[in-house]
């Protein structure tokens, strides 16, 4: 991202401290703050049309149903439940391609942006081929959603979901959930490759969202929380901390 202008002047600015008048603010070459100024002089700077807020997080993302718009906001049976638009989603996600999902999820982060949010928290279901095998890079479908939001400008904490399972008690999976999937040695290897593309980069950060009691056995979330450890033991996880995992 290229800064547009060297900085802009901001008649009313909330800042940490709470709000502050007549604000110059600077940026630089990448189009990072590099400094905030209260009680400036306008001089030359463009002045903003109003007051100025931080930009706003959107802390729960599922990039690839943007392309979902529309599929399911129909009258159908008076019996369609959650379970048939899942149905539905499965049917959809089984055409992603990897271009397909970084072209989505661009897409998806510059709307982000025009609409305020300059963070997004996503959850990446999608990790292996239409056949439920993975991708020579395990990553794959996650280093396509980081190189979309580094193009986009958008800050990201990039949670991958653990899914095991179709149901309590280890229940088989379906179908639809083949490309979900990950054991312990699989979803280790997306989050050791994800964090090594990540490393250095201020705007990235890496988490674990285990997808729920039903899909994740307590065994293997165990073993993955220890794993995640040894990757980066201040790495965030959803829902739960790690006292309460």
């Amino acid at each position: 991202m290229t800064a547009i202008a060297e900085g802009v002047f901001c008649p009313k600015v909330w800042l940490p401290n709470g709000w502050a008048e007549r604000v110059a603010i600077q940026f630089d070459e990448s189009g990072s703050i590099a400094s905030v100024e209260p009680e400036a002089v306008a001089g030359n700077l463009p002045r903003a049309p109003g007051p100025v807020v931080p930009g706003m997080p959107n802390v729960h993302s599922h990039a690839f149903q943007r392309a979902m718009a529309g599929l399911t906001q129909h009258a159908g049976s008076d019996k369609d439940t959650f379970w048939t638009w899942r149905q539905a989603m499965y049917r959809f996600v089984d055409r992603m391609t990897p271009e397909m999902t970084e072209a989505i999820a661009g897409q998806l982060y510059v709307e982000m942006l025009e609409g305020g949010y300059t963070a997004v928290g996503e959850f990446q279901y999608l990790h292996h081929q239409s056949h439920g095998r993975p991708y020579e890079t395990r990553s794959e479908l996650s280093q396509r959603i980081l190189t979309a939001a580094h193009s986009a400008g958008i800050g990201m904490t990039l949670l991958p979901v653990l899914y095991a399972s179709g149901g309590f008690g280890g229940a088989p999976a379906t179908e639809g959930q083949r490309r979900f999937l990950n054991d312990a040695e699989g979803i280790g290897v997306i989050l050791a490759e994800i964090t090594a593309a990540c490393a250095g980069d201020p705007q990235m950060r890496i988490g674990l969202a285990p997808h729920s009691l039903r899909a994740v056995p307590p065994k293997l979330l165990r073993e993955v929380l220890n794993m995640l450890d040894d990757i980066d033991a201040t790495a965030p996880i959803h829902p739960r901390g790690r006292a309460n995992a």
